[in-house]
């Protein structure tokens, strides 16, 4: 029997964890399995071919929200080549499916729900007896828990290694698949930080390893053990945690603020600080902690932080939304300003029409309007989440926005005002032509000239070669020393910033 895992990523410098572990729950039952790995960038006659070539009994498609279009295309494209194969799909974004998904494509011989290791092997061991029938997977908590990294023996090429060290989630927010599960359960500290030592004997390192876990820190003490050990020249590679923020306790900074910089993100959801917006999502978060014990982490400079907020959420309109962001963005280095997905199987879905919620029907099932915000008001938010995303989180802004935030009277109405000047999408705009627009905007928001000489030294910082003449007369130059590039801003006579253009990096004397 040969068997083919296909996964079909968001990007190429993703990889996809899931095939990996099917594929070795069949090897521990002497299966073999190739993975056939692509990006949705591929193009899509290569992906069928390479498909079609391995002529395998039985495919297993990977099935996401950002890939479900293109796995049913690719599904139903091969049945018609293969006649014979059988394909199977699992994945978050089929586990909510009946047998009514059959009747519409019936290309699809079987679906897996839930966890999919054991119920996969049960699918090979007799397809015909799982035509057109959902399989329910379920937990093997110990074989989850002695399971290795996965990349050693099913090699892949992203620099974002995705690592799993615990399975669900403690929370029970509405708009999440997490919160149709009950409990969690972990590898052992002793066991994740041996896992870890082995991402250091790759051939090819990544360069981050990406902990896929919902809440790190849902047991604190094995989560300080972790860090604690981390801290070590043992571990040399850039760890990204998503943490519960509010349940960080003061041994947890101590940790942290000895940790060598640039070694360890960590990653909150906020997603909103309207308490009556909490209470719809059944979220329990003690969001005012959260936010304070990350602006503690941000100012021992050594931890990118990176913040979730979630447009369209219950009882939120703009007026609450501006609250929650401009209480958010400054405790991180990076804030996304996400919106509401309406997930398969998620319990704000199936209530949709009591909060008036409008989405598209085809995946991501974003949330278009809701009775809060019409759709008007949606789009420009869509607009301005691209421009925190260019401006703020790029951090090629460092400088500037820290003087935004400093003085301005209410951050997102400085970006909100901004995103209203643009006659353009912000993706069709140059790297130039966005500074000019800014220094525009800025000398009208602000009556002094710090702004714009803040901006004048991100613009240093980042170009290579001569800035535009426009910034010139807000530094002085002083020459050279070595590689790094002298200069005295008014804004700040006591020091000088010798600026290293190759590396983004301002060191001031």
């Amino acid at each position: 029997m040969k068997i083919t895992l296909f996964a079909l990523n968001s990007s190429f410098t993703h990889t996809n964890l899931a095939v990996r572990y099917i594929a070795y729950s069949l090897k521990q039952q002497s299966i073999n399995a190739d993975i056939a790995e692509f990006c949705l960038k591929d193009k899509h006659e290569n992906i069928l071919f390479d498909l079609y070539e391995k002529r395998s009994d039985i495919y297993g498609f990977s099935v996401y929200i950002w890939n479900r279009t293109e796995m049913l295309e690719f599904a139903r494209e091969l049945k018609m080549l293969l006649p014979c194969s059988k394909i199977i799909f699992g994945g978050p974004e089929v586990s909510f499916e009946d047998e009514g998904f059959f009747k519409k494509y019936p290309f699809v011989d079987s679906i897996i729900s839930g966890e999919g290791e054991d119920a996969f092997c049960e699918f090979c061991n007799n397809p015909e007896s799982y035509k057109h029938k959902c399989i329910k997977g379920s937990a093997n908590k110990e074989s989850f828990k002695n399971s290795p990294i996965l990349y050693d023996i099913y090699p892949a090429k992203g620099d974002i290694l995705y690592y799993e060290s615990s399975r669900g989630c403690p929370h029970r927010c509405s708009y999440c698949l997490s919160s149709l599960t009950s409990g969690v359960y972990a590898k052992s500290a002793e066991k994740t930080l041996s896992d870890l030592l082995e991402f250091e004997k790759l051939q090819s390192k990544p360069r981050i390893i990406k902990f896929i876990d919902r809440t790190f820190n849902f047991d604190l003490e094995r989560a300080k053990r972790i860090w604690r050990e981390l801290c070590k020249d043992d571990y040399t590679l850039n760890y990204h945690f998503e943490i519960c923020a509010d349940k960080l306790d003061e041994e947890a900074f101590e940790i942290l603020a000895k940790m060598p910089k640039g070694k360890i993100q960590l990653e909150a959801g906020i997603q909103s600080t309207n308490p009556e917006t909490f209470k719809a999502i059944n979220r329990t978060t003690d969001n005012g902690r959260a936010i304070e014990n990350l602006k503690r982490i941000k100012s021992f400079a050594n931890i990118h932080i990176h913040a979730d907020l979630i447009a369209a959420l219950p009882y939120e309109d703009i007026a609450s939304l501006k609250r929650s962001f401009d209480e958010t963005i400054g405790c991180c280095d990076k804030l996304q300003l996400g919106f509401l997905k309406m997930l398969r199987g998620s319990h704000i879905r199936l209530n949709a029409e009591a909060h008036g919620y409008r989405y598209t029907h085809t995946p991501p099932y974003t949330v278009i309007e809701n009775k809060y915000i019409d759709f008007k008001g949606m789009y420009s938010l869509f607009k301005m989440a691209d421009v925190i995303d260019r401006i703020y989180s790029s951090e090629r802004f460092e400088y500037t926005c820290e003087y935004v935030l400093g003085h301005a009277q209410s951050p997102f109405e400085f970006f909100e005002g901004f995103t209203n000047t643009l006659d353009k999408d912000i993706e069709r705009i140059s790297q130039n032509d966005l500074r000019l627009m800014l220094f525009d905007y800025l000398s009208k928001a602000f009556a002094d000239s710090e702004a714009l000489q803040r901006l004048a030294l991100d613009t240093l910082i980042w170009e290579n070669k001569n800035p535009p003449a426009l910034f010139r007369c807000h530094y002085t130059a002083h020459g050279k020393e070595s590689d790094l590039d002298i200069f005295t801003f008014n804004f700040d006579c006591e020091h000088r910033y010798y600026i290293n253009r190759t590396k983004h990096r301002v060191i001031i004397k």
